[in-house]
């Protein structure tokens, strides 16, 4: 087996890289636009967004290259991937 589904898998990375910069383009966008220096609810809303986009993009990378992945929010853990293998 080769490792060429590591490679293949360009698509993530410039999705990520696409969301982190309009989210933070966002943030530094309302400070210059009226009222100056407040960032409004709504931009915070849409940037939170656009990251969340950006770590499903990561999320989806990294069950491609195999690894597992664990979502956690107070007493709840989800786990996606493979369980422990057993020898």
């Amino acid at each position: 087996m080769t490792d060429n589904h590591r490679t293949d898998r360009h698509a993530d990375k410039y999705i990520f890289i696409v969301c982190l910069v309009s989210a933070l383009g966002l943030y530094i966008g309302s400070f210059f636009c009226p009222p100056m220096g407040e960032i409004h609810p709504s931009i915070l809303k849409a940037g939170a967004s656009l990251l969340g986009f950006a770590a499903l993009a990561v999320i989806g990378q990294n069950l491609a290259n195999g690894k597992d992945v664990t979502f956690r929010k107070d007493d709840i853990d989800i786990k996606i991937g493979e369980e422990d293998k057993k020898e």
